[in-house]
C-alpha cells in the first residue's frame, strides 16, 4: 500500500443485501432513481436510498423487472418510514438459475425528523 494511504479506515459499500429469509431495511425514505446496468444479462434497477435509524444510509437495489415490488416501493413518499423484509423464496423458473426473492414493503408514519431540504444532493 503507498504510503499516503496508510492509516485511513476502508468506507464499507452500504448495499442492502438479502440473503436469507428474515433479512431486512427499515427506515426512512430519502429517494430513488433508476441506474442501468453495465452487462446486458442484467435488467436495470431501481435504487430507494433509505437513512436507517442510526443515521446511516443504505442503497437497496431493485431490478426492474421484479413490477410489483418497484410498484409497492415507488408508492413510498420521500420522509416516510419503509420496512423492507426478504419474506419468501420461489423456485426459479429456468433450471440452474437462482430462486426469486420475495420482498414485502411495509411503511409506517412519516419520519418527524425528515427534510428534504437536507437531501436535495442525493
Amino acid at each position: 500500500m503507498p504510503k499516503e494511504f496508510e492509516g485511513g479506515k476502508e468506507v464499507e459499500a452500504n448495499w442492502a443485501k438479502f440473503e436469507k429469509i428474515g433479512d431486512g431495511v427499515k427506515g426512512t425514505m430519502i429517494s430513488h432513481k433508476i441506474v442501468p446496468s453495465t452487462n446486458p444479462t442484467f435488467a436495470d434497477q431501481e435504487v430507494y436510498i433509505i437513512r436507517k435509524a442510526d443515521g446511516s444510509t443504505v442503497n437497496v437495489g431493485i431490478s426492474t423487472k421484479k413490477a410489483g415490488t418497484i410498484g409497492r416501493l415507488n408508492s413510498v413518499k420521500p420522509g416516510e418510514i419503509v420496512g423492507i423484509l426478504f419474506e419468501s423464496e420461489t423456485p426459479p423458473t429456468t433450471k440452474g438459475f437462482a430462486p426469486a426473492k420475495n420482498l414485502k414493503v411495509m411503511t409506517y408514519v412519516v419520519d418527524p425528523s425528515y427534510s428534504s431540504d437536507a437531501f436535495d444532493l442525493i
